[in-house]
């Protein structure tokens, strides 16, 4: 049995469909999260990954669109509102239907992060909602906003014990993927021009031990909140290129 992980897909549709031909045959497929909004192609790519039995845990943008849909006070912006004009009743289903994270034996995939202090067998809805939005982390291992200001904040993979087993995730894109002893990070910003990633991970090797499949992106969609730069950790074997 193989795993596919997939990093950020934003919409990046044909991306996503050039970069499955390079997939095993009988492979579990699953995304990283945010594959709605930025990109050219939101609606079609949730559609795309529903038809073809793609699994997703949850991302913090389609949290975002689950929670307007729920009635909740939520601020789109101009590129979500049109997106979430769009949802259908079915699909609102299946981004409910998402999980928080999948657990796999070693393997864990979610879509931001974690920290030591939480147990993902003991979350309440509240403290899951922090696995969607984690990056950097203060002295204390509390999650930081985005623009903190913090000069004291690391990374939450620099802290990182391994608790949860072998984390494969998304949300904070690099130019490259940022690789470490206890997790790796695999959004390389396909939608902001980069490229996008996936991780060929067989389930008879440790989760650690995996293949890196890529392709170029075709246009730079959007521009990021800051530029992307090459992680501090992303030593790596065995990368395929295509």
């Amino acid at each position: 049995m193989r795993y596919v992980v997939y990093g950020d897909i934003h919409g990046c549709l044909e991306e996503w469909e050039e970069l499955r031909r390079f997939v095993p045959k009988n492979s579990i497929e699953i995304c990283v999260g945010d594959i709605l909004d930025k990109g050219p192609f939101s609606i079609e790519a949730l559609r795309y990954a529903r038809k073809n039995k793609i699994l997703s845990v949850l991302g913090n943008h389609e949290f975002k669109h689950l929670r307007k849909w729920w009635g909740r006070n939520v601020i789109l912006d101009e590129n979500q509102k049109e997106v979430y004009s769009q949802l259908r009743k079915e699909d609102f289903e299946y981004l409910q239907s998402m999980p928080f994270f999948f657990k796999l034996n070693h393997l864990t995939i979610l879509h931001a992060g974690i920290t030591n202090r939480l147990h993902l067998n003991n979350l309440s809805f509240s403290k899951l909602k922090n696995l969607l939005y984690i990056r950097e982390i203060d002295e204390e291992e509390n999650p930081l906003p985005l623009h903190h200001g913090n000069n004291y904040a690391t990374f939450w993979t620099e802290k990182y014990t391994g608790r949860e087993g072998f984390i494969v995730y998304g949300h904070t894109p690099f130019l490259e993927i940022r690789r470490e002893f206890y997790s790796v990070g695999i959004d390389t910003g396909v939608v902001y021009g980069n490229k996008l990633t996936a991780l060929i991970i067989s389930d008879t090797l440790k989760p650690w031990e995996f293949e890196v499949i890529q392709v170029k992106a075709k246009h730079r969609y959007t521009e990021p909140l800051r530029e992307l730069t090459l992680p501090t950790c992303h030593s790596f074997s065995g990368e395929k290129r295509n």
